[in-house]
This record gives structure tokens, C-alpha cells and sequence, in this order.
């Protein structure tokens, strides 16, 4: 509330109310002649008059009034109070950046949702490790010999896709000035488990948060890091892709045969054909342009870049597809 004396408009929590003119003023005005009161104005002879005018201004101002302007002061102390209260709560300061990155890290497992082994390079690794067991649980249950060989593959196809993506985002928003960090997920393991028992699908054990440090990401740079994770994907896919016509032999379309084709375990089902599967899988599953899906922060930012991404990957799948269409069933019939 600001004080009603003219030259003044201070800012106060608590005003005084004059109980001649009916105005609100600081403590610095709040007599009648600190704020210059029209009752002091008339002369001695108007000074009965000038007494009735001010009973009748006085009776002007509503009782509801007066309370009114009370119940407004108290309440803005009050929201006042608890505002200087939250930010005394927020303002934590911190030696070095390894202080303040623990107290993120706290800061993010304090709901529940999420949990760390308490090294970002344990969750990384039981990520890693629990994807893996997932792809070469099957091969184990299924295949009559080289039983173990689809726990080999599933570590190759995770340490080409799933590390390379993931890291992707991390040193992107780092290199935009925030804090990154890979997570487990608390539902996402869940769910990752359950895959064990229901079939290959949904492995989602973490993710990378991003937490701002020196300023809040507008949607170019959301965008950006959001398009690192597939993007690697496509590259790896893309390589591993000509790497694998050049090493094929001739598996799913007869008569072609790579110049170094491989043969044995590595060459049915080719290896590199089936690290470009993987990879454009992964990466067109997370173009998803749904939820907090990779896609659906990309579109926000470029439709250009969004379907020129699905595209490659898109292209990569189908490909390596038409070359190995069982896909990881080649393994564990294998």
C-alpha cells in the first residue's frame, strides 16, 4: 500500500488511517499536520464548520471500509513474509560445483521417482546391465547351443545404442551450461522388468535430467539436446549399416554378397546389420512425438529437423530389415 500524501507514495506494510480527511499515510505523515489535513486548512472562525465537515467525511467512510483496508494490510505482510521466507530457502550457496552438484543430485531422488546407486556411473552400468539381460534372456531360455552368445550380442547392440544416445544428451546440455546427469527411473525399471516376463519391449531403466544452472533452456536449446540422443543413433546406424553390405553374406537376400563377408556366428546374422537395426529402433522410438518422448520436444522446436531425423532412421530400419528380417530371433534360434 502506498501512503496517499503527495509527495511521499512510500511503500509501507501498514498504513494509518486519518480519521478527519479519511486518507492512509506512513508513519512520517500519519499526524494531521505532517500530511497537511484539510480540517487544519480553515480558519478559527470556520473551525465549527470545519469540524462538522470532517465528522461528516469521518461518517463517509464505511465501517466495512476501515476493515476492509486492515484485512488488505494484514494479508500483504503476511504473503510478504512468507515470500522473503521461501526465498531465505532458496538461496543456498555453495564452495564449489561439486557441492552444488550433490545437492542437485539430492534434490532429485528427494521425491521418490527417481534413484541413484549413488554414482552416476553405477546407474549407467545397472541400466546397462539390466537391457542387456533382458535381450539375452531369451537367447539363454531359447537356443539349444551358444546359449550365453545372446548376452555377447545384447552388450554389443546396448553399448552401440543405448550408452551412445544417452551420453549424446548429457554432453549436450552440458555444453549448454547445465547440470546433466543420467538417473534411474523408478517406474521405468518396473517396467523393465516386466519386459522380462511379457517379451521384448519397453526398456526404459533411466534417463538423463537436466537440471538449469546459470539460466533457464528455451525451446532451441531443448531441442537441441533432445535431437543429440537419435542423431547418434542415425550415425552409428548409417556406419554400421555400410559396414554391414560390405561384410554381408547374403543371410536374407540371396545373390548378395559383401566384397569381406564374414561367415560363423558373427556373419548369420550379420553383426553390423544388426547394430544399424538396433540403432534405428531405438532412435524411431524415441522420435515418438508423444509424452516426454525425444520426438515431441523436437517437433516443438523444427519439423524440419524432427522428419528429416524419422527419415534417416526410417530408411536405416528398412533396409537393414530387408537384409535380416528376424531381426534378434536369428540369435536365439540360432
Amino acid at each position: 500500500m502506498k501512503c496517499e500524501y503527495p509527495q511521499c507514495n512510500t511503500e509501507a506494510d501498514i498504513l494509518f488511517y486519518c480519521r478527519y480527511c479519511g486518507g492512509s499515510f506512513c508513519q512520517k505523515h500519519r499526524d494531521a499536520p505532517a500530511h497537511n489535513c484539510p480540517s487544519l486548512r480553515q480558519g478559527t472562525q470556520q473551525s465549527a464548520q470545519g469540524a462538522q465537515g470532517a465528522q461528516g467525511a469521518q461518517r463517509q467512510v464505511r465501517p466495512e471500509e476501515v476493515m476492509r483496508r486492515i484485512a488488505y494490510g494484514v494479508a500483504q505482510a503476511a504473503q510478504q513474509a512468507a515470500q522473503q521466507q521461501a526465498n531465505a530457502q532458496e538461496q543456498v550457496y555453495f564452495p564449489d560445483e561439486k557441492s552444488k552438484k550433490e545437492f542437485i543430485e539430492k534434490r532429485l531422488t528427494a521425491s521418490g521417482d527417481l534413484f541413484s546407486l549413488g554414482n552416476e556411473v553405477l546407474d549407467i552400468l545397472f541400466g546397462f546391465a539390466l537391457i542387456v539381460l533382458v535381450f539375452g534372456f531369451y537367447q539363454f531360455i531359447i537356443s539349444t547351443k551358444n546359449r550365453w552368445w545372446g548376452f555377447a550380442i545384447a552388450a554389443i547392440l546396448v553399448g552401440t545404442a543405448f550408452l551412445p544416445h544417452e551420453l549424446a544428451h548429457k554432453f549436450v546440455a552440458i555444453k549448454k551450461g547445465q547440470f546433466a546427469r543420467y538417473i534411474l527411473w523408478v517406474r521405468g525399471l518396473m517396467l523393465t522388468f516386466l519386459t522380462l516376463l511379457i517379451g521384448i519391449g519397453l526398456v526404459v531403466p533411466g534417463f538423463v535430467s537436466i537440471v538449469p544452472l546459470k539460466r533457464q533452456m528455451n525451446k532451441k536449446d531443448i531441442g537441441l539436446v533432445s535431437v543429440a540422443g537419435p542423431a547418434t543413433n542415425a550415425v552409428i546406424g548409417t556406419i554400421s549399416l555400410i559396414i554391414g553390405l560390405l561384410t554381408y553374406s547374403g543371410y536374407a537376400v540371396a545373390g548378395l554378397v559383401g566384397p569381406l563377408a564374414m561367415t560363423g556366428i558373427w556373419g548369420v546374422p550379420n553383426i553390423f546389420i544388426l547394430v544399424a537395426q538396433f540403432n534405428g529402433l531405438i532412435a524411431l522410438f524415441n522420435c515418438i512425438p508423444i509424452w516426454q518422448f525425444d520426438g515431441k520436444k523436437i517437433l516443438k522446436w523444427s519439423k524440419v529437423a524432427f522428419f528429416i531425423l524419422v527419415g534417416i532412421n526410417l530408411a536405416l530400419v528398412i533396409v537393414s530389415f530387408i537384409l535380416n528380417p528376424k531381426f534378434l530371433t536369428s540369435i536365439y534360434q540360432s
